[in-house]
């Protein structure tokens, strides 16, 4: 992974840490562990804890470039693998990833220092959403002259173009774009590669390797009866429409078919656009929903009403033209294959059958990848459309043709689309200096420190009440398009980065492990 070297600076984060023990006892966090991106949490936090935002900051963004993005939309697995849950909650690492964003926004911090291009290769990537940008900005730090081409008409990919205003919104996803576009990456929006420009064409202008890194751009059918009828729209579209300020009006009573993120945005969406009565059916049951169970809950507080376990049969038609309502089928099981595929056994006998009433469904059952555009180059797809590479190096059947995130394997979180965008860059990198050379994982040798369930824990770790993020409530938040969740303000933050237990520390002085130190005990506290 090409990195700015904040992370691996030992004066930098000892200046940070300060415990005279640190530099020699280094451990590998959970939370590091779990993080798609292995990014320093222990580091950054404690930076918060001891008001050196700047600092932590300058650790998030070694590995992320998206501190802002990811601080709201991250799925947070580093918060469900924290040790302090065994003594409380977890600590809110995703959000003081944010407030270290904010703050710096805040107080006016100026753009990074452009890039120098040392290397004499260029690189073209084709989509600008998490993947993408991410590999664009490893390979400019490392010298590279990189060009990124956006069909649509602003950068971003999902980021920009689908997550709704209420939970991401646009001026966050612009400032950090434009962040990567002041260290020296070439960012072309409306070029649609495969019309506008083919991949030939790019090659004849000198790139020498390229990254396939469209996404899941295309909204999965519903192939039932009735499919085709007026008041039928698809999830992504409706979301595209409404964060591209294009308009969309919904009227009556919506039905949402659908059971992941996408769903949940639409659905409460639907509300924001005045919708008095929003019902959302999907295959699963309850607990094997897609969904975040975090966007759940925020879509049940709002007033969306779930009904789980329902296959669609039909949609019910008025007129012979519009929209009357949908039938169901209820659902005994589902399974997932290992391509994320997912096939489902129906109820037999009597009470099986359900129906809705509806005057708009709207189709949120999937994403899809379009690879058509890479045709030309004869590269190699998937049954399902996606491209087919070597699964440790992303290279695809093409030489200097290398493809990562949603347009591999669909569909990942923001967070791992980050970390497939690091491994393509190293990938990339690979290939210009070493011409066919393959990138070996990066292993790390690092104990892991964690804390066990049946292990007693010391009196001095007492609890301490994680601080809740200030929100607009549910009553206030289908009224308006405004950003719901509204972010730790300063004192807020140390505070809340003080229930840090600094996993990367040797953690001895907690556990009858090794000689007890009873003093560095009391800096964690």
């Amino acid at each position: 992974m090409v990195t700015s070297g904040a992370r691996n600076g030992f004066a930098f984060l000892a200046q940070i840490h300060g415990e005279k023990c640190w530099p020699t006892v280094d451990k590998l966090s959970p939370c590091e562990d779990a993080c798609p991106i292995h990014q320093d949490v222990p580091s950054y936090v404690i930076a918060i804890s001891r008001g050196m935002f700047k600092e932590a900051l300058e650790v998030v963004r070694d590995v992320n470039p998206f501190p802002s993005i990811c601080g709201r939309v991250c799925h947070h697995p580093c918060e469900d693998a924290c040790n302090r849950a065994l003594i409380d909650t977890p600590v809110a690492i995703q959000y003081l990833k944010r407030f270290a964003a904010e703050y710096e926004m805040n107080s006016g911090a100026a753009k990074p220092a452009r890039a120098r291009k040392t290397k004499r290769s260029k690189v073209a990537i084709v989509g600008s959403g998490p993947t993408g940008l991410t590999a664009a900005y490893d390979l400019v730090k490392a010298g590279y002259g990189v060009s990124v081409y956006e069909a649509q008409p602003v950068a971003g990919g999902v980021l920009a173009t689908a997550i709704p205003e209420f939970i991401l919104p646009q001026e966050v996803v612009q400032r950090e774009i434009d962040y990567i576009r002041a260290l020296g990456v070439d960012i072309r929006t409306g070029v649609s590669v495969g019309k506008d420009v083919t991949l030939e064409d790019l090659s004849r202008s000198g790139y020498k390797a390229f990254l396939m890194a469209t996404g899941a751009q295309r909204s999965a059918k519903l192939d039932i009866p009735g499919s085709d009828l007026k008041g039928i729209y698809y999830g992504l579209d409706l979301l595209q429409d409404l964060k591209l300020k294009k308009g969309a009006t919904l009227g009556g009573k919506v039905v949402v078919i659908g059971g992941g993120n996408v769903a949940m945005d639409v659905a409460r969406a639907a509300l924001r656009l005045g919708v008095k009565e929003v019902h959302l059916a999907c295959l699963e049951s309850r607990p094997n929903m897609p969904a975040y169970s975090w966007e759940i809950e925020k879509a049940e507080s709002e007033g969306v009403k779930l009904h789980p376990a329902l296959a669609p049969q039909r949609i019910r038609a008025r007129d012979m033209r519009h929209v009357a309502g949908v039938d169901f089928k209820r659902v005994a099981s589902t399974q997932v294959d290992k391509e994320g595929r997912i096939s489902w056994t129906l109820m037999e006998g009597p009470g099986t059958d359900y129906s809705m009433d509806a005057d708009v469904v709207i189709i949120a059952i999937g994403q899809v990848p379009d690879a058509s555009y890479a045709s030309e180059k004869k590269v190699k797809v998937t049954r399902r459309g996606a491209f087919e590479v070597d699964p440790e190096t992303l290279a695809t059947n093409v030489p200097g043709v290398f493809a990562a995130g949603d347009s591999v394997v669909v569909a990942g979180s923001v967070s791992q689309s980050i970390a497939a965008g690091h491994r393509a860059a190293a990938s990339l990198q690979l290939y210009l200096e070493r011409q066919g050379q393959r990138a070996k994982a990066s292993s790390n040798s690092k104990e892991l420190f964690k804390l066990e369930e049946d292990e007693p824990l010391p009196a001095f770790l007492v609890r301490k009440d994680r601080w809740s993020i200030p929100a607009l409530s549910s009553k206030d938040s289908v009224r308006t398009f405004s950003e719901v969740m509204l972010g730790f303000n300063q004192e807020m933050a140390v505070e809340e980065a003080k229930r840090c237990l600094n996993c990367r520390m040797c953690g001895n002085c907690i556990f009858d492990r090794a000689q007890i130190c009873f003093a560095t005990a009391a800096r964690l506290l």
